[in-house]
């Protein structure tokens, strides 16, 4: 069965979220190379990284590239 963008975007991926000198928010997806974004206030941050997630999601299922699942969480003491 074919995956479409949707079957990935509520799975449980990791995200860097780190605030940048201007106040806003720099936002990676852990499992998704290269898929970053950046958003100016904490509220914005859900949609940028739909907005960004869908992007880097439907290229790579456009060129035929893999899409990474998320990564199990693994806690170290």
């Amino acid at each position: 069965m074919e995956r479409k963008v949707e079957d990935y975007l509520d799975l449980p991926y990791h995200f860097i979220i780190a605030r940048d000198e201007d106040g806003g928010f720099d936002i990676a997806v852990a499992e998704l190379a290269g898929c970053v974004t950046y958003a100016q206030a904490w509220e914005d941050i859900p949609l940028v990284i739909r907005e960004a997630m869908t992007s880097w999601i439907g290229s790579a299922l456009k060129h035929g590239d893999n899409v990474p699942e998320p990564s199990p969480v693994t806690l170290s003491n």
